[in-house]
């Protein structure tokens, strides 16, 4: 290999790694999304009592107290169970929801949904947000995907996850149930990316709070001006490359 094709393929392996992204999204949080229309058709085909599973519906809220919640989607509707009121925090009649849960058919009463996660629809992910933001208004953030670094200060296993206490340098705490294994201990830096509902942050996705790898970490004293003379670089080197072939 040449030396210009060595230098090429260099460039373009930090500027991919500066740019590489992935989607925070779970899918334990979005199932299967059946239309309220067809649920109602055969409601014995997505009854969870028969054959256990698991669905999401999408549609408004056209009720909504701590008694009763009602999703709306066009002329159908579904009751909502409202035995967990803290998965609703912050939503409003007329708002729209994606909810993943069970589907109960009722032959003789009324069918509903037991909710195991109540989302903002169109999905929502806030980025990186600051535990205390949360801790202030939780229900602006309820429903929401967010990332979240901080201590872990507590850290146990029980039914199948673990339940995690993360702490930010004001010592403001929040909940974590985290779905996956680990090796990490108590005094970790961590952070945890999920979905925020019922003042808890659900995740399948946390790791050690490691600083970004950036061109500067791995160039030092790289600058953006030295970004865009690398783009540029890149960009003749191929061209170079073109013509050498």
């Amino acid at each position: 290999m040449s030396k210009s094709s060595i230098i090429r393929t260099i460039f373009m392996a930090i500027l991919l790694l500066s740019c590489t992204a992935t989607s925070t999204y779970a899918s334990m949080f979005e199932l299967e999304i059946v239309p309220l229309s067809k649920i109602k058709e055969d409601p014995t085909v997505y009854d969870s009592t028969m054959a256990y599973r698991k669905i999401s519906v999408i549609g408004n809220f056209s009720e909504l107290t701590k008694q009763s919640a009602v999703l709306t989607d066009g002329p159908d509707s579904l009751k909502i169970d409202t035995a967990k009121i803290e998965l609703f925090d912050g939503f409003n009649v007329s708002e729209q929801a994606l909810v993943t849960g069970e589907f109960i058919h009722e032959p003789i009463a009324e069918d509903k949904l037991i909710p195991t996660y109540i989302l903002r629809y169109p999905i929502v992910d806030m980025g990186l947000v600051n535990i205390s933001e949360i801790v202030v208004d939780p229900a602006y953030h309820n429903g929401k995907y967010m990332t979240v670094t901080g201590n872990m200060s507590a850290i146990e296993q029980t039914m199948g996850r673990y339940t995690i206490t993360i702490r930010d340098e004001e010592d403001n705490a929040m909940r974590i149930y985290f779905y996956g294994s680990t090796a990490l201990e108590t005094g970790d830096p961590i952070e945890v990316t999920g979905l925020y509902n019922g003042n808890v942050l659900h995740s399948e996705s946390m790791g050690l709070n490691r600083p970004p790898l950036s061109i500067s970490t791995l160039v030092p004293g790289f600058t953006s001006i030295m970004g865009a003379i690398a783009i540029l670089s890149i960009a003749l080197l191929l061209k170079s490359g073109k013509r050498n072939d």
